[in-house]
């Protein structure tokens, strides 16, 4: 089960990665970005990546280092922000 950590851990990366919906253009997003963002090193911010892929509230290339919010990573988001 996850824990609270971990749980708002995914609803930040959710959150950074739903902010690049707002570009005309929306581009994949780097783990290193993202990490840096968070203040998490890299190897973390990619294995919490590699969750999220699993989950399918984004999608990531094969070694998770670009990335981008899905359609049901945004609804997950939308839900998760109506509690």
């Amino acid at each position: 089960m996850a824990t609270q950590a971990q749980t708002t851990r995914k609803l930040q990366v959710l959150h950074i990665l739903s902010e690049n919906l707002n570009n005309p253009e929306p581009q994949l997003v780097r783990s290193s970005d993202i990490a840096q963002r968070l203040k998490m090193t890299v190897p973390e911010t990619q294995t919490l990546l590699k969750v999220l892929n699993d989950m399918g509230v984004i999608e990531s290339n094969v070694d998770n280092q670009l990335s981008l919010i899905t359609r049901k990573g945004v609804h997950y988001l939308s839900g998760q922000a109506s509690m």
